[in-house]
């Protein structure tokens, strides 16, 4: 099974409930990163105002992110691989009469283009599920094709840390790919040191006008994890990032 099947098999497992039955626990869950990207729109675009702003939310799900966002007055386009979870996230939406900009494409491929571009870009935890180096460089391309001259992207992403505590069905690689056993072994996140994450994001184009690590926090990576404490999870690096202007 591929992680997409399995991604999407897990979205359409919820067509049976209504959108009302699950919105507030889509809202809920992401309200920690839509405060980290209102901080970081205040802090990093303090001159532009919410209303009418062009922002994309990255590996979107059900979009309970955007949906902070668009209430602002945000101009939304929400992207994700999976049609039951775009699916989702329009009835989701229409709930508050919100109409978002529903874009199917996976972004670890190099041929996704949109005909627009952004003032912000909202990672939503996409960045460390894409395992290989060429699916990491198209989506990080993408994204840096994809703002505007001024435009931000925020992102919070895990990290490895010198002790990492791997449960059983899953094991992880020098390459530091976490991988998971679904009948057979699948990667399914890439916890690369932070030094190394900072020389990626150089390579792409990319300036860091903000990239802080948090040794304190430990990040889930699958509710395998969830008893594990936090000291021997990876540690979360959040960060804004701006395209190298030539």
């Amino acid at each position: 099974m591929s992680l997409q099947v399995y991604y999407e098999d897990s979205f359409r497992s919820e067509n049976g409930r209504s959108a009302a039955d699950f919105s507030a626990e889509v809202i809920y869950n992401s309200k920690g990163l839509a405060n980290y990207a209102m901080e970081s729109k205040s802090r990093f675009l303090p001159d532009l105002d919410w209303k009418g702003m062009t922002v994309a939310e990255m590996g979107s799900g059900r979009g309970g992110l955007g949906l902070h966002l668009a209430r602002l007055g945000a101009d939304l386009t929400l992207v994700d691989f999976s049609p039951s979870a775009l699916e989702q996230a329009s009835q989701l939406y229409a709930i508050e009469g919100f109409i978002p900009e529903l874009v199917e494409a996976d972004l670890g491929l190099p041929d996704v283009n949109l005909d627009k571009k952004f003032d912000l870009i909202v990672d939503s935890h996409l960045l460390h599920c894409l395992t290989s180096d060429p699916e990491r460089f198209s989506y990080l391309a993408f994204v840096r094709d994809h703002l505007k001259e001024n435009g931000i992207f925020v992102a919070e992403t895990m990290v490895h840390r010198k002790k990492l505590f791997i449960p059983d069905g899953f094991m992880f690689d020098q390459n530091n790919i976490l991988w998971q056993m679904f009948g057979e072994w699948k990667p399914v996140r890439r916890i690369l040191d932070s030094l190394d994450l900072e020389n990626e994001l150089n390579k792409v184009g990319f300036n860091i006008t903000y990239f802080y690590y948090y040794a304190s926090f430990g990040f889930v990576p699958h509710k395998s994890f969830m008893e594990i404490p936090s000291e021997i999870l990876p540690a979360a690096v959040r960060m804004v990032l701006k395209k190298k202007v030539e």
